[in-house]
């Protein structure tokens, strides 16, 4: 890889949807972060593995690009140290070298 495809992939920002389209994410390389609608709930996890939570009527939420794409259940995307996979139960992101992250869903937000 040659540096200038190197730092592409290390800026990168990829937003992406749940299939049912309750949650939208974007991920880059210094952070992670979901929302859902309903609930009104948001998530952001960073690379020191430390997540903000907001779960009430003031959580800032805003709307993806209109051609993010659907991250289907069972895939998964990895951006610089995160990864973030879709489930029936949720969207999970984490920090891989650390393991610590966040799951996001209708059910609410649990970090761990």
């Amino acid at each position: 890889m040659t540096w200038l495809a190197l730092a592409v992939a290390l800026t990168a920002t990829h937003w992406f949807h749940s299939p049912s389209g309750n949650i939208q994410c974007e991920v880059t390389s210094t952070y992670a972060y979901c929302q859902t609608f309903e609930p009104l709930q948001t998530a952001e996890l960073r690379r020191n593995g430390r997540t903000a939570v907001c779960s009430h009527r003031a959580c800032p939420v805003g709307n993806g690009p209109e051609n993010a794409t659907t991250l289907g259940y069972g895939r998964s995307i990895t951006v610089g140290p995160f990864r973030c996979a879709s489930a029936t139960t949720g969207i999970r992101c984490l920090v891989v070298a650390t393991g610590h992250g966040f799951t996001i869903a209708r059910a609410g937000v649990r970090t761990f």
